[in-house]
């Protein structure tokens, strides 16, 4: 991923899921689609760290989910119509049931499979978000942001491949 063409302070932090006290003193900001095999591989990696960080107040994270045009992430732009943006730990909980189970609904489901699979197993119903979507697709576009996953801390901007150690740096800094 070229990071040089990202504009991160075209990135704000408005939108998106939020989890975390306004107050804490550093805020993250993560574009991920819930069909993006990298996303999944982030998610798993930071989670556990990120998770204890938000807890201990010393991370406000913002997960954006970002709809795509590839073919490959079209049941990650439905499944992000499920995601209830003004319950975070539900829709925390959402995302890490989906990145758990990706490796079978991904292959295997037809949109309308994957419909009834969010119904039935995470008692979700299409939420009336499209246009927060819409807005962080802009934000994305407006950013340079051509890539999931597209994490961004401070002035720091990289993807799923960055060590745990300096991840850990960045936010006990």
């Amino acid at each position: 991923m070229d990071i040089s063409v990202i504009k991160a302070d075209k990135v704000t932090i408005d939108g998106g899921i939020v989890l975390g006290a306004e107050s804490a003193p550093i805020t993250t900001v993560e574009f991920l689609n819930l069909d993006c095999p990298y996303c999944r591989k982030w998610f798993y990696r930071s989670d556990q760290l990120l998770t204890q960080a938000v807890k201990e107040g010393r991370v406000r994270l913002i997960i954006k989910p970002l709809n795509k045009d590839k073919d490959d992430l079209q049941l990650g732009n439905l499944a992000h119509t499920y995601l209830p943006f003004d319950q975070p730990e539900t829709a925390v909980n959402a995302i890490r049931f989906l990145y758990t189970h990706q490796p079978t609904w991904r292959l295997y489901l037809a949109p309308n499979e994957l419909d009834l699979y969010l119904k039935q197993n995470l008692k979700l119903t299409p939420q009336n978000n499209q246009a927060a979507l819409a807005v962080i697709e802009h934000e994305a576009q407006t950013a340079n942001i051509q890539f999931v996953p597209t994490i961004i801390l401070g002035q720091h901007i990289f993807d799923e491949s960055i060590d745990l150690s300096e991840l850990e740096q960045l936010i006990s800094q």
